[in-house]
């Protein structure tokens, strides 16, 4: 025997505790519809209908602007600051690259003052690989020129290839370094605690 939900015998469980209960109606009573719509009174009186832009009638000029009182705040140029305040400039360490060196705090990093000599050397390096593999192609050509002319293409490819490698290693490492000093000048500043 089922019971189905239009069965006037039937009725649901009463709710468990906790269970949200089921929508009871609106407390307000009816208040009636709203006011049909009138239409739009200015439409009728010879204004631009539903509220929107009309052009002036001929033969008058157009109506004065208002003075233009700039952007809203926030957009525009930059506000100059208080006066008095210069602008934040990180000050001198006063440690040479020696000085760093020995520095057994690490408050002062060496890499980024190496960080120029390491790429010239790195590129000096790359470069002189790149030469190898350029006179080996040369020297191939003799012997098989498919394989020569392929090992010639190969040396500037190989060269581009390094030097990329190399220089997003480098930016990577000195990127680091740079948050590092900006980190401690903010915390110097007292902006960080």
């Amino acid at each position: 025997m089922s019971n189905a939900p239009d069965d006037p015998g039937h009725r649901p469980p009463p709710p468990r505790q906790g269970d949200p209960q089921p929508y009871q109606g609106d407390p307000r009573p009816y208040q009636g519809d709203p006011p049909p719509y009138q239409g739009d009174p200015q439409s009728y009186q010879g204004g631009p209908p539903y509220g929107g832009y009309a052009p002036p009638p001929p033969n008058q000029p157009p109506p004065p602007a208002g003075p233009w009182q700039g952007p809203p705040p926030g957009y525009g140029p930059p506000q100059p600051g208080p006066q008095g305040s210069p602008p934040y400039t990180p000050r001198p360490t006063g440690k040479g690259f020696f000085g760093a060196l020995l520095d057994a705090n690490f408050d002062h990093m060496v890499t980024v003052k190496l960080a120029k000599f390491i790429y010239l050397v790195f590129l000096t390096l790359i470069s002189l690989f790149a030469l190898v593999i350029l006179w080996y192609g040369y020297s191939i050509l003799k012997w098989n020129t498919i394989l020569g002319i392929m090992v010639i293409f190969a040396a500037p490819l190989t060269w581009i290839f390094y030097v990329l490698i190399v220089r997003v290693s480098m930016e990577f490492v000195i990127n680091q370094f740079k948050i590092t000093e900006h980190l401690k000048a903010i915390r110097e500043r007292g902006d960080l605690r």
